[in-house]
């Protein structure tokens, strides 16, 4: 059975701009380098249309287990292109608006 990793967050208001390129520039990574994100069975990003607060992300990530979500995670990790954009992603990024959780399946 699956678990979906979620992170939310709101991007700041001055920084929305920035929002798009640096999406662009992470799905142009994912699709060239697939093998980086071997492991990951699915990614959704979503933002809230109506509700609090105003502009929520919520991205998922599907992985088969834990141990195959953490074994993924680190090699993302550990990738300088990948850090650069998880690092550029953290400037943009209301930090008190980010949240980390892991979801399975119940029914």
């Amino acid at each position: 059975m699956s678990i979906v990793l979620t992170q939310m967050y709101v991007v700041k208001a001055e920084r929305q701009a920035e929002f798009t390129p640096l999406l662009n520039e992470f799905l142009a990574v994912k699709k060239a380098r697939p093998e980086l994100f071997d492991g990951l069975k699915s990614w959704k990003l979503y933002r809230q249309e109506i509700g609090r607060p105003a502009g929520l992300y919520v991205e998922m990530w599907e992985y088969e287990s834990l141990a195959q979500m953490e074994e993924t995670n680190e090699r993302i990790h550990k990738d300088e292109g990948m850090d650069a954009i998880r690092s550029a992603f953290h400037q943009i990024v209301e930090p008190a608006t980010l949240s980390e959780g892991v979801w399975r399946p119940v029914a």
